[in-house]
């Protein structure tokens, strides 16, 4: 076999694997509620990530306060601070935590803004989401009432619920922003264009001007004007 001809068999190797992942991006993508995450760049990624990280350290801020505050104040050598920690959400203070994940994730999917595209996934994601938040609400309330009688395994369980609302934030926070529009920043100094566009074609029309000079000139005494 020549090298031509190894050549040529390598191209249409790497040119079928290329179409086989096409087809399994394409096939991936119509996945039951994950699916547009295939039609997600890394920039979308990346930011969902970073606002998701601020949201995470901010919900979480009053759990690790609490725990140190506990520790440090507390005279019982006996438990660590991994106790107190634990202690500081082990009465249900997990299921109002994905009451407070959850809910703005409801606003996301329900809310269109302008020049937005439908939410991805919408149905699914709304149902599971409310029947989260109504499962969490109900527990909540039985703690409360002491109509629980096995604490674990609901603590378990408000684990399991919070590592959920977690994921489902993550995927809102995605999903937001690969609906919305990419803007351009042709697009972002449009309207100064149309502006300036506009008035040189005001002054065009009222006073002719002959070089640059005179017409900045002129566009600043309007400018100042209007102040």
């Amino acid at each position: 076999m020549s090298m031509e001809e190894i050549r040529i068999c390598k191209t249409k190797f790497f040119s079928s694997l290329f179409h086989l992942w096409l087809n399994l991006i394409g096939y991936l993508s119509h996945l039951w509620l994950i699916g547009s995450l295939f039609k997600a760049g890394r920039k979308t990624y990346a930011g969902a990530l970073y606002e998701f990280t601020y949201l995470l350290l901010w919900s979480i801020l009053p759990f690790g306060l609490g725990a140190l505050t506990l520790y440090v104040a507390s005279d019982d050598q006996g438990k660590s601070f991994i106790d107190f920690w634990l202690s500081t959400f082990r009465n249900g203070e997990l299921l109002v935590f994905t009451i407070s994940m959850l809910a703005p994730i409801l606003y996301l999917t329900l809310h269109e803004p302008d020049q937005a595209g439908q939410f991805p996934h919408k149905l699914p994601i709304s149902t599971v989401v409310a029947l989260i938040v109504v499962t969490c609400a109900a527990l909540f309330a039985l703690l409360k009432a002491h109509a629980v009688k096995d604490i674990d395994f609901v603590f378990k369980l408000s684990v399991i619920l919070t590592l959920l609302a977690l994921a489902f934030r993550y995927l809102a926070l995605v999903y937001h922003r690969l609906r919305m529009p990419q803007i351009t920043e042709n697009e972002l100094r449009s309207a100064q264009d149309d502006f300036v566009n506009d008035y040189r074609k005001h002054v065009e029309d009222t006073e002719p001007h002959h070089n640059v000079e005179d017409f900045m000139r002129g566009f600043e005494n309007h400018l100042g004007g209007q102040q």
